[in-house]
């Protein structure tokens, strides 16, 4: 038994350390088989059947969205095989993720709470790493070179990518402070001291990697940690829950304040849309031959700003115009404008996931995709109230941070959606154990 679980953990490790790193899709899928072999050897034992109720609404959903995938693939898209072949690359494959960490969960909350807390510590500490290098190489080039860096993409092929890793870091320390203030223990074995350094390196990490979305998505996680942390407390005085308010958003506001200040396209972004919006006499959206547009004040409009506007403007009218879909796929937006243009060059995905999957599967497939994600809020957040779940704090991050950040970026695809399911599928078990050891604590204490 300790041989599995030191092989299950260093399985764990190595599948979390490489996710995000490119050019390494062999050794993931090497990983997760090791973790996957020894849980499909000891299937039997999981004892599946006792699986709690609403996590066999969230199978019933996934089924639903699945068969709807591939009847739009087979019965409505113009290009069946390209889509057979994303469903099964970007699909079926992170939800074999998704099913294989809801068996480790299940297997190591069965075993003995010190196992699950290894795996969730191992989990949290692959994590760190990749902030801890992004740190790491900005303060050394800081120090040689005395400028601040931005964009930085850590060891990842983006820094898109590495925001998502500093997001889902700081959400699980930010779980940990509220369980510390809300309930006055502790899950991780760090003391105060340690968790503090470790949310200022993760807050840092944010300002080096410089992504707009990223410090919205921290505001937000800032505002609900305070209201979880503070409301209904009963341990602090209306005096302290102010001071306590204003220090969190003081510092969770740090990233945003860098940004908004050195990234100059927020100074145009609004100047940006309506021209953006007239795709059809600003056309370097979809030919890059085409010149950018200008403001009024004569300068370039940003890229950046120009073209996610004027693609998410084309993509709505391509879900508007095939509300049925077109066809499962990461570039299905890229494949519906050379369609709709007649174009010779294949155009990429739209930079939002709502209309990368709306393009994709229609109407019906994002309201199939929402449901799932709105029940596990609803779900969660039930949990945090009904019987304090550390893991239901963890499920709430993870997912309403995924589910805002698939609106304006394209996330649903690849290792980010991968990492996304193995963390709500391994959080939504220990989610109902800590129910169930909620429930099994009230009978004994009578309280």
């Amino acid at each position: 038994m300790a041989n599995i679980k030191l092989f299950l953990l260093f399985s764990i490790a190595m599948l979390i350390l490489i996710f995000p790193i490119p050019h390494t899709i062999s050794i993931r899928y090497i990983s997760a088989l090791l973790i996957l072999l020894p849980l499909l050897f000891m299937f039997k034992t999981l004892k599946l059947y006792k699986l709690n109720r609403e996590i066999k609404y969230i199978f019933a959903l996934i089924v639903i969205l699945t068969l709807w995938i591939y009847f739009v693939a087979f019965f409505i898209s113009d290009e069946t095989s390209w889509s057979l072949s994303e469903i099964k690359s970007q699909w079926l494959t992170p939800m074999l993720y998704f099913f294989t960490f809801l068996m480790l969960g299940i297997y190591s909350t069965t075993v003995d709470k010190t196992f699950q807390k290894n795996v969730y510590a191992i989990i949290f500490l692959m994590f760190f790493v990749h902030i801890a290098y992004i740190d790491l190489y900005a303060l050394k080039s800081y120090a040689i070179n005395k400028v601040i860096i931005s964009r930085f993409e850590g060891l990842t092929e983006g820094p898109d990518k590495s925001n998502y890793l500093t997001n889902i870091l700081l959400s699980f320390i930010m779980t940990e402070i509220i369980y510390r203030l809300r309930i006055r223990k502790n899950f991780l074995n760090i003391n105060n001291f340690t968790l503090a350094i470790l949310f200022i390196l993760t807050i840092l990490s944010s300002v080096f990697e410089g992504m707009r979305n990223g410090v919205i998505a921290i505001i937000f996680l800032g505002i609900t940690s305070t209201i979880f942390s503070l409301y209904n407390n009963k341990y602090f005085t209306k005096k302290f829950k102010m001071i306590t308010t204003l220090f969190i958003v003081i510092i969770i506001t740090i990233p945003a304040i860098y940004n908004f200040k050195n990234d100059k396209r927020w100074d145009t972004l609004m100047q940006t849309i309506p021209i953006a919006l007239d795709t059809k006499n600003n056309r370097n959206w979809i030919d890059s031959k085409e010149s950018l547009p200008k403001l009024n004040n004569g300068t370039t409009v940003s890229d950046s700003n120009y073209k996610r506007i004027a693609w998410f403007y084309e993509g709505l009218k391509l879900i508007i115009e095939h509300p049925l879909g077109m066809g499962f796929g990461r570039n299905a937006f890229g494949h519906g404008i050379k369609k709709k243009y007649h174009l010779q060059k294949q155009t990429g995905h739209s930079h939002s996931g709502l209309i990368d999957l709306g393009v994709g599967i229609g109407i019906v497939g994002v309201l199939l995709w929402s449901m799932f994600c709105l029940y596990i809020i609803y779900m969660s957040y039930k949990y945090i109230m009904l019987y304090n779940s550390y893991f239901a704090i963890i499920v709430f991050f993870n997912i309403t941070g995924f589910y805002s950040r698939f609106l304006v970026d394209s996330n649903m695809r690849d290792h980010m959606f991968q990492t996304f399911l193995v963390i709500l599928g391994i959080s939504l078990i220990y989610m109902f154990k800590d129910k169930e050891d909620y429930e099994k604590n009230k009978l004994h204490t009578g309280k």
